[in-house]
């Protein structure tokens, strides 16, 4: 229970941010067909924000997993690497056994032809994997467990706010409805917020990690 405590305490604005966002969601969603949803979440395209959210979608990317472990690991924060890489594995399993189990078809194959103009050539996909969304749960996977190991509550709030942006660049790119995006948050919420309770201390080498980093020029970075 002091885990948990220690937790809602540490990330109070994150807790009540991402509340608020699954309320809104979840209200959203509900209001009309999954079709319609997407349709009124795409009422803006230009070129250059298809540019921007092509790149920017890399952040849900299991890739971007390599070059955060390599920053952690020169900050010396272990103990979250260790989260990070848990909370990844964990709710990205979790989402490609969904995925597998409910067979769910994306926009541009669930769509009728002439339906929507904006997919684009060359990134969107069509198929049968899109609930859960993967890139929306990695996302919220590792945004949770840097909020949980942030110092500071307005970094906390920029990791949510990565994340929401990552789970609509899928729904801008057409490779998700927003039921989709909306599930993938949960479950990286979930298990994020899972592996950081369930972990709190971990020994390495015989060394216990602390949650705090060594005195280091490089440890007392508050990463972004």
């Amino acid at each position: 229970m002091n885990a948990i405590t220690r937790t809602l305490n540490t990330s109070r604005l994150f807790v009540i941010s991402f509340t608020v966002y699954l309320i809104i969601a979840a209200l959203y969603c509900s209001s009309a067909s999954k079709a319609d949803c997407f349709i009124h979440l795409n009422f803006l395209h230009t070129a250059a924000l298809d540019r921007f959210f092509t790149v920017y979608t890399l952040l849900g990317d299991g890739l971007i997993l390599i070059v955060l472990i390599t920053i952690l690991l020169l900050c010396r924060r272990y103990l979250q690497c260790i989260h990070v890489v848990a909370a990844f594995l964990a709710s990205g399993l979790a989402a490609q056994v969904i995925k597998e189990l409910t067979h769910a078809p994306r926009p541009r194959t669930f769509l009728q032809p002439g339906q929507y103009q904006y997919f684009i050539e060359g990134v969107t996909g069509g198929g049968w994997a899109s609930f859960p969304s993967g890139h929306t749960t990695t996302a919220f996977a590792i945004a949770t467990i840097m909020a949980l190991h942030a110092r500071k509550q307005w970094m906390a709030m920029l990791y949510l706010v990565l994340a929401i942006s990552v789970g609509y660049s899928r729904i801008y790119l057409g490779q998700h409805f927003p039921q989709d995006v909306l599930a993938g948050s949960i479950i990286g919420v979930f298990f994020a917020a899972c592996i950081y309770v369930i972990i709190p201390q971990v020994k390495l080498f015989g060394r216990r990690l602390s949650p705090e980093p060594a005195a280091h020029n490089f440890a007392t970075l508050e990463l972004p």
